[in-house]
């Protein structure tokens, strides 16, 4: 009758076993379609935000060494796709959040694996307070900027930029100059540049290190998932 009884317990703990190891399976697949897309957008983002701090640095740069006339025909990228310009990447941790709720999060037998996903987690949403505090300072930006405008030192030939344009050669040189000294003079709009590029610097830090995080989640899924 022990042995029965002994027998039977085996048997049902293989059985909860291995119906433990095909949750698992499907858990780690869905982590790895969770992280491919993101992983894809951080590099994006990342590359994008590299572009924009270096034109806010190249911009904050001529206005302290004086010479953002000698740059007039490039201050309006400068300032459309740096100081102007935001980027951040959204990524998915919906299996995540879902083994967390239900508590399958013990199911996942690698604890590498299991830390790796914590630490992405923390990283995540203790980012937040900088993405609002960078967006709080490009709202500034764009009212500070709002009163002159960049419009005529686009490429006439984008056809995708529905914006006036100045024929008048004297007339647009003299609207360049105008709007380059209202700029020069806002002492504020370049404060308030300064402290948004050391938040772009952090935030554009915590997106590298996810992405540290990410690459080590896939790399130690796809090891699981090999048979």
């Amino acid at each position: 009758v022990v042995t029965g009884i002994l027998l039977a317990r085996q048997i049902n703990n293989w059985n909860e076993q291995r119906k433990d190891n095909l949750i698992e399976k499907e858990l780690l697949k869905g982590l790895v379609i969770d992280f491919t897309e993101p992983k894809s957008r951080l590099k994006e983002t990342i590359n994008l935000q590299n572009t924009a701090f270096s034109y806010g640095k190249r911009l904050l740069l001529l206005y302290e060494t004086n010479r953002l006339l000698e740059k007039k025909d490039s201050i309006a990228g400068f300032v459309g796709y740096g100081a102007l310009s935001w980027w951040r990447a959204e990524p998915v941790t919906g299996t995540y959040d879902a083994m967390v709720s239900t508590g399958n999060i013990g199911l996942i037998r690698n604890k590498e694996l299991r830390r790796y996903l914590a630490e992405f987690d923390a990283e995540l949403k203790s980012g937040f307070e900088d993405h609002e505090y960078s967006m709080d300072l490009l709202y500034e930006l764009t009212a500070e900027q709002s009163e002159y405008t960049f419009s005529f030192l686009y490429d006439p030939t984008r056809s995708d930029l529905e914006l006036p344009v100045i024929n008048d050669s004297v007339e647009k040189e003299r609207k360049i100059n105008y709007s380059i000294n209202a700029l020069k003079n806002n002492k504020r709009f370049f404060g308030l540049l300064s402290s948004r590029l050391m938040m772009e610097k952090n935030r554009l830090e915590r997106q590298e290190k996810m992405l540290v995080f990410v690459n080590k989640i896939l790399n130690v899924v796809e090891s699981e998932l090999k048979p």
